[in-house]
């Protein structure tokens, strides 16, 4: 049960398919292009293995659109095939972390015949979308991507989002709860490298990887998104009764929080989360979360709790969430869009502001505080600079 009361993947339930095998899947799984105007819709699901349900969720969809005239196109793509097939995360080298430099080049350099199980996906998948990338962009359409995906705990779906306000747009249109600043702490996933190229892309996580009910979650979060950006067919009643359904699910959760906690997890820590943690439940600092090498891990600070691992793989235990108001959201898009963000250098402790390159300079030793009045202007990536700390952030387009 959700802390709204809402029981996820209650409503009617369509079995998926399992197991995912060689003669059934393709890295097509649709595609959908009257020849219309519009933009390219790039869907990607089972970026890891245990997550088919964004596969089942994109060929539903798909299906439906068999005969109805879209506009713009798109095209729906499973991601680690082998990995889906065979019910694992993936072969040795997470798929969705390594789009980043210097893994990326590294793979598309290299000789093919090198190519571990992770690197040949990496490098199909990556000349498909480079491909339809450049005739969008021939052809002057925007580039978005939809990137489904689901977790090993149960609790609500949630959509992930660079904090860049065409993809913020496109994350609230969805309607489930958006988290920002994830993104920014995650290194080298999918929607990062189409972001930082100035397309627009949200993640979508549809609820528990063996829950029947997140295949209807993420079909769902397909359908709202599609009509949002006015892809389907003028006025489309499934659009609109999904948004309906996917209010229901939503609850009470906050509609827009900010991860402002990550939990660091090593291999050989043995990682214990308690049993029981879902997503956006109450978490209260000092309460008992996981054990780790034989130590008890507490919560240290309020919030709500996001993603805890229950799965084995991963390099964060959990993530805690803080809800973010309309007034911040507000303040933020009016500021980004009236270019007030050199006015960070009157900020305590902020000793320069290149908004060219996205970088704010930092003394290391500023007040915590200041770090509100960075993220306004999306700068949520620190990383050590001799005495400073660099801040980054996603390209504002």
């Amino acid at each position: 049960m959700s802390e709204s009361g809402v029981e996820f993947g209650s409503r009617e339930r369509v079995a998926q398919t399992s197991p995912l095998c060689p003669e059934s899947l393709q890295r097509e799984l649709g595609v959908a292009d009257a020849g219309a105007p519009g933009p390219l819709v790039l869907i990607t699901a089972g970026l890891h293995g245990n997550e088919p349900a964004g596969v089942h969720a994109a060929r539903r969809v798909m299906a439906a659109l068999e005969g109805e005239t879209v506009s713009g196109r798109i095209v729906a793509l499973a991601g680690n095939l082998r990995s889906l097939r065979e019910g694992r995360r993936h072969g040795g080298r997470d798929l969705n972390r390594l789009w980043r430099s210097p893994d990326l080049e590294q793979v598309l350099a290299q000789d093919p015949s090198l190519d571990g199980p992770d690197e040949a996906e990496l490098r199909e998948l990556h000349g498909i979308l480079e491909r339809e990338r450049a005739d969008a962009r021939a052809r002057g359409r925007q580039v978005v991507l939809l990137d489904l995906h689901s977790t090993s705990a149960g609790g609500g779906p949630f959509v992930v989002v660079p904090d860049v306000i065409p993809s913020r747009r496109l994350a609230r249109a969805v309607g489930l709860p958006v988290v920002l600043g994830l993104e920014q702490r995650i290194e080298g996933p999918l929607l990062t490298w189409l972001v930082a190229r100035g397309d627009t892309g949200v993640v979508i996580e549809g609820g528990q990887h063996d829950d029947p009910g997140t295949v209807e979650v993420l079909a769902d979060a397909l359908r709202v998104a599609l009509g949002f950006l006015r892809v389907l067919p003028a006025g489309a009643a499934e659009a609109r009764a999904a948004g309906a359904r996917l209010d229901t699910i939503r609850g009470e959760a906050p509609r827009v929080l900010d991860m402002v906690h990550a939990h660091p997890v090593e291999p050989g820590d043995g990682f214990v989360m308690e049993p029981g943690w879902s997503n956006f439940r109450v978490v209260r600092a000092g309460q008992t979360l996981a054990l780790q090498g034989g130590e008890v891990v507490q919560a240290p600070i309020d919030g709500h709790m996001l993603m805890p691992l229950y799965q084995g793989l991963g390099t964060e235990g959990f993530f805690l969430c803080r809800p973010v108001g309309p007034a911040w959201l507000l303040v933020s898009r009016v500021a980004r869009a009236l270019g007030l963000e050199r006015a960070l250098v009157l900020v305590p402790g902020v000793r320069g502001v290149s908004p060219r390159r996205g970088e704010v300079l930092q003394r290391a030793d500023a007040p915590g505080w200041t770090r509100a009045w960075l993220t306004l202007f999306g700068y949520r990536s620190a990383a050590p600079a001799g005495a400073d700390l660099r801040w980054t952030r996603r390209p504002p387009r």
